[in-house]
């Protein structure tokens, strides 16, 4: 398949008519841009607390007279004055200190591994050496996620106030994660006094980590094969714009589910070899002076999958929730293959060890360990998808079935050469490209029409309107929320 200059001369025409069918491609990019940029709600910013050393100086040389008041006159209102400043270091002073004198902390999970969209309880406790009333304790924490190329963060910010209790347990959900690996550092706790004239800051180490599976974050019945692992799926309420998405979505889904049911189907031919039974001969290729050959039908071989995942930074433009997406729907048609016992080959991109789950091993623990393979990726390559497929000649076997999941539908030269060396392999590639346009522009309809002319099926897959959502943290657990 050549086509000299297409991508360059779609590139244009998608310039020119984007708007006469309601895209602009660069209001679009800003758009992203804007989204990616967004920084966390102020409500999650840690509050500055500090020691008010000048009233402490005040206060300091208030006592320091009232003492020598004391001893040099002795009265009533000397003592009383002395009295009361050292009320004030003793509970503002004396009292932080003791409380955070050997201060540990312990965070439990609910889970550690959770599917696209889920929710999360998180137990933080608190331990002190001496009970000491009249302070509060203020935590905050925040999780990264890793594999967002923008580092994206969830925090959490609280103040409490205990009275003699030894242990201190503070529960908090968090919602809608995001695919990832999301580890956590440590706590910072300040310990501060009810006048406020103190604030003490300890970094607790307590390390741990969980991680977000790729999926479709939507509302789906139980008996669908992406609920194979994890849970925690988070309904979202969809609007008139996520239910035409939605069907988008259903449409996808049927897709792909196709795709993986086809892997496969088909006989394929060899030479014919003594022993070789008359019913598989090719009568016909024989009649046209072809040779004896012998059909192969799918029964007879394991069918083979390989589900290859684009991770070129080009190709997304620094929007996460379409990588994520992406990621999604390739999580989708892993477990699809899996529910049918295919023999999986996942390739995630240029320069990534290939994960292989053998014929009729869709184990549990097989899908979960390429569930999290998926979630530790990044959108951060910089070569062609395409290329490492054409180099990786021996990942594929003759008559599997290669989906590739992409953002990328400018690459039409690279897909087409993809096509050309598949075909030689006696492969069948299909291209399944993300994209946030509800309707393909005009150089997305031609270049999909260049691919399917040179025998390239292509799909396009919608972002999930229930990806939007913004994950955030919330006080208490499930108990808590729906009392």
């Amino acid at each position: 398949m050549n086509a000299p200059h297409q991508d360059d001369v779609l590139q244009i025409v998608d310039q020119q008519i984007g708007e006469v069918d309601g895209i602009e491609p660069q209001a679009e990019k800003q758009k992203v841009e804007l989204e990616g940029s967004r920084q966390m709600p102020k409500a999650h910013q840690p509050a500055a607390y500090r020691t008010r050393w000048f009233a402490w100086s005040i206060i300091a040389v208030a006592w320091a007279g009232s003492l020598t008041a004391v001893v040099l006159r002795g009265g009533a209102v000397e003592w009383f004055m002395t009295a009361v400043l050292s009320m004030i270091i003793a509970v503002s002073g004396v009292a932080p200190l003791l409380a955070a004198a050997r201060l540990s902390a312990s965070r439990d999970l609910s889970q550690h591994s959770i599917r696209e969209g889920g929710q999360l309880d998180i137990r933080l406790t608190l331990k002190r050496a001496i009970p000491v009333p009249f302070v509060w304790i203020a935590i905050h924490e925040e999780t990264l996620n890793e594999s967002s190329a923008l580092n994206r963060k969830i925090g959490i910010h609280a103040v409490i106030t205990p009275v003699w209790s030894k242990e201190i347990t503070y529960q908090y959900t968090l919602h809608q994660l995001r695919r990832g690996r999301h580890p956590y550092q440590h706590a910072v706790v300040t310990i501060g006094d009810w006048l406020g004239l103190t604030a003490i800051s300890r970094q607790l180490d307590c390390r741990s980590e969980f991680i977000v599976l790729p999926g479709l974050a939507h509302t789906a019945s139980p008996n669908r094969p992406e609920r194979l692992e994890g849970g925690g799926l988070y309904a979202v309420p969809s609007s008139q714009r996520g239910v035409s998405q939605d069907l988008r979505g259903e449409a996808g889904r049927e897709e792909i589910e196709a795709a993986v049911r086809a892997a496969g189907l088909g006989p394929d031919f060899r030479p014919f070899r003594q022993g070789d039974s008359l019913r598989h001969l090719d009568w016909r290729s024989a009649a046209k002076g072809r040779g004896l050959q012998t059909k192969v039908h799918s029964l007879e071989q394991p069918v083979q999958t390989c589900i290859a995942v684009d991770t070129m930074a080009s190709a997304y433009d620094a929007d996460d929730r379409l990588f994520d997406a992406c990621v999604g729907w390739a999580a989708l048609a892993l477990a699809n293959a899996a529910a049918l016992g295919n023999g999986v080959t996942l390739l995630l991109g240029e320069g990534s060890q290939a994960i292989r789950m053998p014929y009729q091993g869709g184990t549990q623990q097989g899908v979960s360990s390429m569930l999290h393979a998926m979630a530790l990726l990044r959108a951060e390559g910089k070569g062609s998808l395409a290329r490492s497929l054409n180099q990786g000649s021996h990942l594929l076997a003759r008559g599997s079935t290669i989906l590739v999941f992409t953002a990328d539908w400018r690459g039409g030269r690279s897909w087409g050469e993809l096509a050309g060396y598949a075909a030689e392999k006696g492969c069948r590639l299909e291209l399944f490209i993300v994209t946030r346009n509800n309707i393909p522009t005009f150089a997305m309809r031609e270049q999909h029409r260049w691919l399917e002319s040179g025998g390239v099926k292509l799909t396009w897959l919608p972002v999930p309107a229930s990806m939007s959502a913004q994950p955030y943290a919330a006080e208490g657990g499930d108990a808590h929320e729906y009392a």
